[in-house]
């Protein structure tokens, strides 16, 4: 029976098993075997850093070169400063509110509103409050109670019949 024998990786600093296709890779290209241990030759190349890019919807890094940096590279993602992935949906995805000044300039009324979904609010006897824009049961009023009493408050002057004008 073969025990199998394991040594560190001194790239990684994982265990590696001598005689496996990591530990041969290694002994072929810059390291020596030599009394249990893996050391690295005088007349070895510098080592090459690795380039690592970070995957932006999982927040990991990819190993440039890598297997799952080509099936991301291949199924159109992006790499954005040289760090990056980025997906294709974020890229192709158009500005949604190009001008976002527009519902400013544009503001939404009570008319353009009932324009829209009067009908519908009808058929539930509904209308909307002219000043919230709130749901509320179609009747006499066009004003949400809190607008109401807002708008009807009582008045201020010295003839106690004139209690309730509008401000309109």
């Amino acid at each position: 029976m073969l025990n199998n024998i394991y040594t560190t990786n001194p790239e990684t600093g994982r265990e590696i098993r001598v005689g496996g296709t990591i530990f041969n890779r290694l002994i072929q290209d810059q390291y020596d075997y030599i009394n249990g241990k893996l050391v690295r030759r005088n007349n070895a190349p510098p080592r090459q850093l690795r380039s690592y890019f970070f995957n932006t919807i999982t927040h990991r890094r990819v190993i440039g070169g890598g297997r799952r940096y080509f099936e991301l590279v291949n199924n159109g993602w992006d790499i954005e400063n040289d760090y990056y992935l980025v997906p294709p949906l974020v890229i192709s995805d158009p500005d949604p509110d190009p001008n976002p000044d527009a519902v400013r300039r544009n503001p939404v009324t009570f008319e353009g509103l009932i324009s829209v979904h009067g009908e519908s609010l009808a058929k539930c006897n509904m209308t909307l409050c002219r000043e919230c824009f709130i749901p509320i049961t179609l009747g006499i009023n066009e004003y949400c109670e809190e607008h109401q009493l807002l708008l009807y408050r009582p008045y201020k002057g010295d003839s106690p019949s004139h209690e309730a004008l509008p401000l309109n």
